[in-house]
C-alpha cells in the first residue's frame, strides 16, 4: 500500500502525497500549494500567478476580490469565501493548480521577497497517472539593509 505516494514539487518543506491508501480515485488539483509568512499573516496583497502548457492563468490577489475565480472560470483557485470581504489577517493562503504538467508559479506580496518555482509533477507507474501534490511555500521577508531616513 501506499505504493502511489510520490515526492513533492518544491517550495520550502514541500511534500507529495497520493491517494490515502494507493492511487487517487477522484479527479484531484495537481498541485496544491499552501502559502505562509513567517513573520505573521500572509500580505493582504499576496498575488498568485501561474502558467502551464495550456495557458497563463489569471492572476489572484488576495485583496481583489475581482481576481477571485472559480474552477468553471479558471485553472487556480484560491480557498477564499466570496461572500465575505478580502481577509486582512490570513494564516495561510490555500490554493488548488488544476494544471496537467509543468507548472511556473509566481508569488509575491509586500514585505516579501517574490517567490518563482517550476513545480513539475510526479508520475506512478504503478497507478499509470500523475500524482496530486501538497506544496508548501514559505515567504521570505525582504531584508532591510539598514537604510533608514
Amino acid at each position: 500500500m501506499g505504493a502511489c505516494k510520490g515526492p513533492g514539487g518544491g517550495g520550502t518543506g514541500g511534500a507529495g502525497s497520493g491517494g490515502a491508501g494507493g492511487c487517487p480515485s477522484v479527479r484531484e488539483a495537481m498541485f496544491t500549494i499552501t502559502v505562509r509568512a513567517p513573520e505573521g499573516p500572509v500580505p493582504p496583497d499576496t498575488t498568485v500567478h501561474i502558467a502551464w502548457s495550456a495557458a497563463d492563468e489569471p492572476t489572484f490577489v488576495l485583496n481583489d476580490k475581482n481576481t477571485w475565480k472559480t474552477l468553471e472560470d479558471a485553472n487556480l483557485v484560491c480557498a477564499v469565501d466570496p461572500t465575505k470581504p478580502p481577509p486582512d489577517a490570513l494564516e495561510a493562503l490555500v490554493c488548488e493548480l488544476w494544471t496537467a504538467g509543468v507548472t511556473r508559479v509566481e508569488i509575491s506580496g509586500t514585505g516579501y521577497q517574490d517567490f518563482e518555482q517550476t513545480l513539475t509533477p510526479v508520475m506512478s507507474e504503478e497507478c499509470e497517472a500523475f500524482i496530486p501534490q501538497t506544496v508548501d511555500i514559505e515567504l521570505v521577508p525582504v531584508v532591510d539593509e539598514g537604510i533608514e531616513e
